[in-house]
């Protein structure tokens, strides 16, 4: 009973996340590490003070990470971040780009792990002076401490709008608890919360093709997580079956066993395949990029289940011990179904009457809009 589990995205940025998951998987998270290891300014253009990587540099790390079960917001911090601030105009932009590449600000998006940035829970009124925020956020990733936060809102005149808002004027969440999959989470009610003019970083079109631009390389890089997830899920039931014993042999040499791991390897390499044409379809900038994203998560959904499911099973007891990485894995792919949007969401939308999506354009370096 053997598998192979090439990397997806090799090389030293995936050693690297690797090693420090290795590391740190049995400790409790001290500081700011995504921003200390400096991946923070991985897609922040290099004007800008960042590194100017591409997509599938920020990939590398959601692997490293994904496969030895370390939960860190990297989607929400490195992708999701930067993404947003550049629907901000040039001078803005560039100055608080800057400032999260160099660690001296903070920003995490006040946006529901379960939703995805295009659905924004948060209206907006305007005021004589500033604007008064109002909704209810529920599911905020807050592993990491923050200093600001980005807001999307929807205005009172129907137009869309991004918010940056200290966090102190934000004040404290409504509700903190840990997640399904072992992140820290909180649940904000803004009730008319002025904030001032200068609060509005950017507004209308720019807005709305952040968004989708932000959504496209959220559910990319998750289906990254998946797969890196489902490839050490695997790993572990094969050790697990090859080492315990029952009636005097190892469980994998049973039939019924090994037909199970044929089955979820199978599925892995389907889900790959996915993943790899999701990318190709990105660099390519295919029109039709946010189908076949919706068709994957789809798909990706029901295959991870499955495979958590198989695995807890042939754990048998230990299969529901949080001690077991295996069981951390499958929790992590359970719980991967219901970020920015859950299967049933996105196949609502796929059979949804047709909506053309903003034509955005990538830089395959920077990220940045063209």
């Amino acid at each position: 009973m053997s598998t192979s589990f090439p990397s997806l995205f090799p090389g030293m940025l995936l050693d690297a996340a690797g090693r420090y998951a290795e590391d740190h998987i049995a400790q409790q998270i001290q500081g700011d590490p995504v921003r200390e290891l400096g991946w923070t300014a991985t897609l922040v253009p290099e004007e800008a003070g960042g590194v100017g990587g591409s997509l599938s540099d920020l990939a590398s790390i959601v692997e490293g990470l994904a496969t030895h079960g370390l939960q860190l917001p990297v989607v929400e911090t490195c992708a999701v971040v930067p993404l947003l601030l550049q629907a901000a105009g040039a001078e803005t932009a560039h100055r608080w780009l800057e400032a999260v590449a160099e660690g001296s600000a903070r920003i995490a998006p006040m946006t529901a792990l379960s939703a995805t940035p295009e659905d924004p829970a948060i209206t907006a009124r305007h005021l004589d002076i500033g604007y008064a925020l109002s909704g209810v956020v529920q599911g905020v990733d807050l592993t990491l401490p923050a200093t600001h936060y980005l807001v999307p809102a929807q205005l009172d005149g129907g137009d869309e709008a991004l918010f940056l808002v200290d966090a102190e004027r934000i004040g404290a969440p409504a509700a903190r608890y840990r997640t399904m999959e072992g992140r820290l989470a909180a649940d904000f009610a803004l009730e008319q919360l002025a904030v001032p003019e200068g609060a509005c970083i950017a507004r209308g079109a720019a807005v709305r093709e952040a968004r989708a631009r932000a959504t496209d390389v959220a559910l990319l890089l998750t289906a990254v997580d998946t797969v890196a997830a489902l490839a050490t899920l695997i790993r572990q039931t094969v050790l697990h079956l090859k080492e315990r014993r029952q009636f005097g042999v190892a469980l994998a040499s049973f039939q019924v066993l090994r037909h199970r791991v044929a089955d979820m390897y199978v599925k892995y390499l389907g889900a790959k395949g996915l993943v790899i044409h999701c990318f190709h379809a990105w660099e390519q900038g295919a029109p039709d990029l946010r189908r076949t994203l919706r068709l994957a998560k789809v798909s990706l959904a029901e295959s991870a289940r499955a495979c958590a499911e198989a695995a807890i099973q042939m754990h048998g007891g230990m299969g529901v011990s949080e001690e077991v990485l295996a069981t951390r894995t499958a929790e992590r792919l359970i719980a991967s179904e219901f970020r920015y949007g859950d299967r049933l969401l996105h196949a609502a939308r796929l059979l949804a009457p047709h909506q053309p999506a903003p034509q955005v354009s990538f830089s395959n370096q920077t990220g940045s809009v063209r």
